[in-house]
């Protein structure tokens, strides 16, 4: 089973304070923690007091499959934890290139407007009124 490194909220009201921690991904947020990493304090005065964490265990869980929330990816790339694989780079060099499919369409769409336009042009003629003739 898949594990999360993600925040868990603590400290009092209007002053938050979070455990970097590894739990279940379907344990609540503030619930049970499998490994206590470190800490975050979003309102500390220096840079090294606002994130501390044991960063050998970090590695050890990204090692082992361990999915990262977003805030825990940006602060452990912001820390040196370099060991999490990086987003493939998608070619997009043939984006603006038809496909089969976008000139099957194309061709169908076209098709279809010259039986359209090929059709006699009919109108419906109205209904003479037997009271009027009478």
């Amino acid at each position: 089973m898949s594990v999360v490194i993600r925040l868990k909220r603590e400290g009092r009201k209007n002053l938050p304070s979070y455990r970097i921690s590894v739990a279940d991904p379907r344990a609540p947020r503030d619930g049970a923690v499998i490994e206590k990493l470190g800490f975050y304090d979003p309102r500390a005065s220096s840079a090294e007091r606002e994130t501390q964490f044991n960063k050998e265990r970090a590695e050890y869980w990204i090692g082992q499959g361990a999915r990262l929330s977003p805030t825990v990816r940006t602060l452990l790339r912001d820390a040196g934890v370099t060991t999490f694989r990086p987003k493939p780079e998608h070619d997009r060099s043939g984006r603006k290139a038809k496909t089969a499919t976008k000139a099957r369409r194309e061709s169908a769409k076209a098709a279809r407007v010259a039986a359209k336009a090929a059709r006699p042009k009919r109108r419906r003629q109205p209904k003479k009124d037997e009271k009027a003739k009478k």
